[in-house]
């Protein structure tokens, strides 16, 4: 049980440090839209659009082949998948491309959805897991606008596509230290814990 306890903090660090730095996109995406490719409003919507498409994508893909992942694969996927979505967003050349990366992203927030809803379901406690979700979820508003307030900064002194690949690539980065930290946790405890699966 304790070595369930530090990995799911491992999860939540992970998780958290992702979301810290994706979460810019909700600010940045109306001027990557109106200002670096001159679109109208009506399409900057639609690329706010973009990421719930994904995850309805994402959701319906999973219900139908997620019983074939692991829940922390599936976590470390996601994580990368929708940091990429957004690293991509900010070398996008045209609308549809943009839509395109963000639809990525949102497939991304499907597989973390799931793949952490999964975990806290198969290895916490029945009487803990309200206490972890609120506690994750409400870590993951506080990360969104840690987000925010950075990314403002940043849109600030530089521009939207400098924004973008800079949350990417923080992310990416965030999602491979998490992968390396529960790969870690996973050997010294003997290997992947079977509740996972």
């Amino acid at each position: 049980m304790f070595g369930a306890h530090l990995l799911l903090r491992k999860v939540a660090v992970g998780f958290l440090l992702v979301v810290s730095f994706t979460g810019v996109d909700d600010v940045a995406l109306v001027f990557l839209a109106k200002d670096e490719l001159g679109t109208t409003d009506a399409t900057a919507s639609l690329l706010y659009a973009g990421a719930g498409i994904g995850i309805l994508l994402g959701f319906l893909a999973l219900a139908r082949f997620g019983s074939r992942w692991a829940a922390l694969p599936m976590l470390i996927a996601g994580l990368a998948v929708s940091s990429l979505g957004n690293l991509l967003t900010g070398l996008a050349w045209a609308a549809a491309a943009a839509l395109g990366f963000q639809t990525m992203r949102g497939l991304g927030i499907a597989a973390i959805d799931l793949g952490l809803t999964l975990h806290v379901q198969r290895t916490v406690p029945g009487n803990l897991r309200g206490r972890t979700f609120g506690i994750l979820y409400g870590g993951a508003g506080l990360a969104a606008g840690i987000a925010y307030l950075l990314g403002g900064l940043l849109l600030n002194e530089t521009d939207a596509r400098i924004t973008f690949m800079v949350a990417g690539t923080g992310g990416l980065l965030a999602a491979m230290v998490t992968a390396v930290m529960l790969r870690r946790a996973a050997e010294r405890d003997g290997g992947p814990d079977s509740s996972d699966r």
